[in-house]
C-alpha cells in the first residue's frame, strides 16, 4: 500500500512540474501590444540562473545578443517572502517547488520594443532551447472583464439581495444569524479598477486600495472606451464589503479585517502579472484572493486567467502556501475538457477554486455563456446580483457615485462564491484558531453545496451552501459545547403570519429585538425595538408581502411576513 502511494505521489509531482509546458502561448485578440516572460528550467542550481543558462548554451546566448534582449525580474518576490511561502507550503505537505519556480521567471525586455509578430517570433525562438521551460505572452492592454452587460429592472438594495437568503441563495443570512460577518479575514481583489468615490466604497471599513497605485487616464476619462471597467471592480467590492448601515447594499462580509483592491492597469501600464504578484506578496496563509479576470482560449473565447502559463505558476505558488484563490472561469462557453485544453490540463490542478456561472433559480443550471468542464469546481449566480456601479438599475439624484446595477457573468458568480468562503473561513478560525487550506475549502464548498441542475454534461459544480458547510464543520469538530465561541443562530417567530392588524415577534431567548419591516421593493415601512410577544400594529400597511429584518445587536435574521 505504501509503495502504491509513493508511486502516485511521484506521478502527481510529474503532472504538476514535469510535463511539457511549451507551445502554450498566443496573442490576445484585438491587443496591439504584448509582454513576453520566460521561465528557465530547474536543471541549474546556480544563483544567477540567467547567466548560467546563457553560458551553458552558446546558441541561446547568441539568440539573446542577436535580438538585443535582456531579462528583468519583475514579479516582486523577495527572499523573505519566498522563504515564508516555502515554509507554509511544506507545512501544508506540498513540496515547495511551486514557490522555487517563482525565482526562475523573468520578463524579456526588447530594444527596440517588438510588435505582436516580433513578440510571437521571440517566444517561439526561446522555446527551442532546453534551458527554457516555457515562454508566456500576456497582453499589455486590458482584457474585457467577465461581465455580461444585461440590466434587469428589479427591487431595491438589501431586500433585493436575494442571494443572501437560503436556496436559491447561498444563505449569508444564516452566517449573520450566528454573528459571523467575515471577522479576522483578509481579502484581495485583482481587478481592472474601482470608482473609489462611490458611496458603497468611500470611507468604508474594511475596503482599502493599494497606496501609490493609481488608475491609468484611459480609465478615469469618461470618454474612454475603458471607463466602465472601473464599475466592474466597484460592483465586486460592493457585494463583499459594503457597510451594513441601512444605506445602499449590505456587504456579505462587512466585518472582514481588510478588503484590498489591486489594479491591473495603473498610471504606468497595464500589467496583469504585476497585479497578481502584488496581491500574493500582500497575502499570507488563510487570506483569500479573487481573480476577477479572464483570458482568450480556443478561438480567443474567454476562459479562466490561469490558462496563461505564468498566471498558473503564480496561482500554484499561492495556493501551495495556503492562500485561497477564487477565480472566474470566464464567459467563453468553452469546454475545458476539450482536447484543445489537454496541455493546460496536463499541468495539474493549480489549487484555485474555479467558479462557473449558474442561474439564480433552485435549478442552478449553467448559463449559456459560462465556461465549463471538470476543472470548474463550483458555481455562483451569474445573473441578477444587485451590486454598485454602472447605473443600469438605478442612479440616484443623477449622481455617478450613487449608481447600482444587476451584475452578471462569471464576474458576479465569483464574489458570490468568495462570500461563502470568507464567512466559512471566519467561522472556522473563531472555532478552532486555524485557517482552512485551499484544498479543504474547495472540498467543503463542493461536498456541502447545492447540486447543479439542468444539463450535467456541462459541469459548473454545485452552489455553496453556507449553513450546510458550517454545520458540517460543527459536526466534524464537535464544537457545540459550553465553551463555544460562536453563538447559536438568532431565531424568531412571527405570529400570526399571515396577519391582518397586529403581529408579535417571539424570541425564545427572551431578548429585546431591533426590527425593520421592508416592502419587497425595499421601502422601510416600520422600525423599532420589541420584546417577546409584544404586539406590533401593522393595520396601516397595505396588503402584500414584506420582509422583517431582526437583530439583537450582534446576530441578525430576515423573515417573511404576509399582510392580508
Amino acid at each position: 500500500m505504501k509503495r502504491t502511494f509513493f508511486i502516485l505521489l511521484i506521478f502527481s509531482f510529474v503532472l504538476s512540474f514535469g510535463q511539457n509546458r511549451k507551445g502554450q502561448f498566443q496573442l490576445q485578440k484585438n491587443s496591439k501590444s504584448h509582454a513576453l516572460y520566460v521561465c528557465f528550467s530547474s536543471s541549474s542550481n546556480s544563483d544567477d540562473i540567467v547567466a548560467n543558462a546563457l553560458n551553458t548554451n552558446p546558441a541561446l546566448k547568441e539568440f539573446v545578443q542577436k535580438n538585443n534582449l535582456s531579462f528583468v525580474y519583475d514579479l516582486g518576490f523577495d527572499d523573505r517572502k519566498l522563504s515564508e511561502m516555502t515554509e507554509t507550503s511544506r507545512k501544508n505537505k506540498n513540496s515547495g517547488e511551486s514557490i522555487k519556480k517563482l525565482k526562475r521567471i523573468y520578463k524579456v525586455e526588447t530594444t527596440p520594443i517588438k510588435d505582436n509578430e516580433g513578440i510571437l517570433k521571440l517566444a517561439q525562438g526561446f522555446e527551442r532551447f532546453p534551458e527554457l521551460e516555457y515562454a508566456s505572452i500576456l497582453s499589455n492592454e486590458p482584457i474585457e472583464p467577465p461581465f455580461i452587460k444585461t440590466f434587469v429592472a428589479t427591487p431595491d438594495l438589501e431586500a433585493s439581495q436575494t442571494y443572501l437568503l437560503s436556496n436559491p441563495g447561498i444563505n449569508v443570512n444564516y452566517a449573520w444569524s450566528r454573528g459571523i460577518n467575515g471577522q479576522n479575514i483578509r481579502i484581495r481583489d485583482v481587478e481592472y479598477g474601482f470608482h473609489k468615490s462611490h458611496e458603497m466604497l468611500v470611507n468604508r471599513n474594511p475596503i482599502q486600495f493599494e497606496t501609490g497605485i493609481l488608475p491609468n487616464s484611459s480609465l478615469t476619462n469618461p470618454n474612454s472606451s475603458y471607463y466602465n471597467y472601473l464599475d466592474h471592480g466597484t460592483a465586486v467590492m460592493s457585494i463583499l464589503g459594503s457597510a451594513k448601515d441601512n444605506v445602499g447594499l449590505s456587504g456579505t462580509a462587512y466585518g472582514a479585517t481588510e478588503m484590498k483592491g489591486f489594479l491591473e492597469w495603473t498610471t504606468s501600464s497595464y500589467n496583469r502579472v504585476a497585479a497578481v504578484s502584488r496581491s500574493i506578496n500582500a497575502s499570507q496563509a488563510g487570506d483569500i484572493i479573487l481573480y476577477e479576470m479572464q483570458t482568450g482560449g480556443q478561438n480567443s473565447n474567454y476562459v479562466l486567467a490561469e490558462y496563461d502559463n505564468l498566471i498558473w505558476d503564480l496561482t500554484k505558488a499561492a495556493t501551495d502556501s495556503g492562500i485561497i484563490v477564487i477565480a472566474a472561469a470566464g464567459n467563453g462557453n468553452e469546454n475545458l475538457d476539450h482536447s484543445f485544453y489537454s496541455a493546460y490540463n496536463a499541468r495539474g490542478n493549480s489549487g484555485a477554486i474555479v467558479v462557473g456561472a449558474g442561474t439564480n433559480t433552485t435549478q442552478h443550471s449553467k448559463l449559456s455563456f459560462s465556461t465549463y468542464g471538470s476543472r470548474v469546481d463550483v458555481q455562483g449566480w451569474g445573473q441578477n446580483v444587485l451590486a454598485a456601479g454602472y447605473g443600469g438599475w438605478a442612479k440616484y439624484d443623477n449622481d455617478n457615485n450613487r449608481t447600482y446595477t444587476m451584475f452578471s457573468g462569471t464576474s458576479s458568480a465569483t464574489p458570490i462564491v468568495a462570500s461563502a468562503a470568507i464567512l466559512i473561513q471566519s467561522f472556522n478560525l473563531q472555532q478552532t484558531g486555524q485557517y482552512l487550506t485551499p484544498s479543504e475549502m474547495r472540498s467543503l464548498l463542493i461536498n456541502t453545496g447545492i447540486p447543479q441542475g439542468g444539463n450535467l454534461s456541462t459541469k459548473i459544480g454545485p452552489l455553496p451552501n453556507i449553513k450546510a458547510a458550517i454545520e458540517f464543520l460543527e459536526s466534524k469538530r464537535n464544537v457545540l459545547s459550553s465553551k463555544n465561541l460562536i453563538s447559536a443562530p438568532l431565531e424568531i417567530k412571527i405570529y400570526p403570519n399571515p396577519a391582518s392588524n397586529y403581529i408579535s415577534v417571539r424570541n425564545s431567548e427572551n431578548k429585546d429585538i431591533s426590527f425593520e419591516i421592508f416592502t419587497i421593493t425595499g421601502q422601510q415601512v416600520l422600525k423599532g425595538v420589541t420584546s417577546t410577544d409584544k404586539r406590533l400594529d401593522i393595520s396601516h400597511l397595505p396588503k402584500g408581502n414584506y420582509l422583517i429584518n431582526a437583530s439583537d445587536g450582534k446576530r441578525r435574521i430576515v423573515e417573511k411576513l404576509m399582510k392580508k
